[in-house]
């Protein structure tokens, strides 16, 4: 039984219909996050870890040749959200922590006017298409809701 069923879908329909390529990532992340947490209790926002551990726990038998894919799509999610440009704590310019997504919502979007380092589109649109890609294996080959 999925307890965040309604949670879910909401951050779902919210990632498919945002015009905005950081929302949209947002929205998709705590779509994930949200049924990773169901699947194995994460307690955190690391995502991309805890699509290594679901693959360790999940790919198995005839799932068994999804484990690389799953560590892989893990690798391109950190990566691209290390990518993003955010404001810190300290009102000083930072990497987005991949154990933390949601520090995105301080992106430092380039055309705000923000000096370097600030987010290209370019870079929204690799996180945007990582988190898609995050959400669509693993509706296809797990059965989760995203």
């Amino acid at each position: 039984m999925t307890r965040h069923v309604t949670n879910i879908a909401a951050f779902v329909t919210a990632a498919d219909v945002s015009g905005d390529l950081i929302t949209r990532s947002y929205c998709g992340m705590v779509a994930i996050e949200l049924v990773l947490k169901e699947a194995m209790g994460l307690s955190d926002h690391n995502v991309p870890a805890a699509l290594n551990h679901f693959a360790n726990k999940f790919a198995v038998g005839h799932l068994y040749g999804c484990k690389a894919r799953l560590n892989a799509i893990a690798t391109q999610l950190s990566n691209a959200i290390g990518a993003i440009s955010v404001q810190g704590i300290d009102g000083k310019p930072r990497a987005a922590p991949t154990a933390s997504y949601p520090y995105i919502r301080y992106t430092r979007h380039v055309v705000d006017g923000w000096a370097a380092p600030s987010t290209t589109a370019d870079q929204a649109q690799a996180l945007s298409d990582a988190v898609m890609n995050a959400r669509a294996y693993l509706k296809q080959k797990f059965g989760k809701p995203l």
